[in-house]
């Protein structure tokens, strides 16, 4: 259920960083590698997919988001369901600054893209939307998976095709990983979301 949301190839025999170590809730301070924390954060997605399933919002309300981040990761990180308020070494990804005010665009961006009035295509809609959210990162970690299963989420409720996530790349992780990051980099900065369609919804 978790797996197909996981993107990484991070070695679990790797030591736990002492910044990763100190976001941690206090429970979980006796970690330490990142084997053990792929565990207990696999175990708290599984909690939030739970509660998702069981959810009858639409998920185009940011706090929407948030609280969806939080049911996620809220056993595991201090900063669950919290906007990030560190500059990253991407300069891809929003400086903490512009996050709340280009979150709330992006809500109002996704409901026009969904509306009649935009005629967009339904997965340029949700690929736009997915890359959007990727980019302006919100969180200080769990981008991706939120932003995959978010998406996955609304897609749903629209009644529209489920993303596939690369299916025809996953035999291969590190390929499957590369094809997903080259077409997420394609449609940011150049505009050309065909690629990240194709990797969501093909078969």
């Amino acid at each position: 259920m978790v797996g197909r949301f996981l993107f990484n190839n991070r070695d679990g025999r790797t030591p736990l960083p002492d910044e990763w170590k100190k976001d941690l809730v206090p429970i979980l301070k006796h970690l330490k590698i990142v084997a053990e924390l792929d565990e207990v954060e696999e175990e708290n997605i599984i909690e939030g997919l739970i509660w998702l399933d069981d959810c009858k919002d639409d998920g185009l309300d940011w706090m929407f988001w948030f609280k969806l981040h939080k049911k996620m990761f809220n056993n595991v990180w201090k900063w669950a369901g919290k906007f990030r308020d560190r500059e990253l070494a991407n300069d891809d990804f929003n400086h903490p600054g512009y996050i709340q005010q280009n979150i709330k665009k992006l809500e109002g961006d996704l409901k026009f893209w969904l509306s009649r009035d935009a005629k967009m295509d339904q997965q340029e809609a949700m690929a736009r939307f997915h890359i959007a959210l990727l980019t302006i990162h919100p969180f200080s970690n769990g981008n991706g998976r939120t932003t995959r299963i978010l998406t996955d989420y609304i897609c749903k409720r629209q009644g529209f095709s489920v993303p596939t996530w690369g299916l025809a790349h996953r035999g291969d992780a590190k390929e499957h990983r590369q094809v997903y990051i080259n077409s997420v980099l394609k449609a940011r900065r150049e505009g050309d979301f065909s690629e990240m369609i194709r990797f969501m919804f093909g078969s």
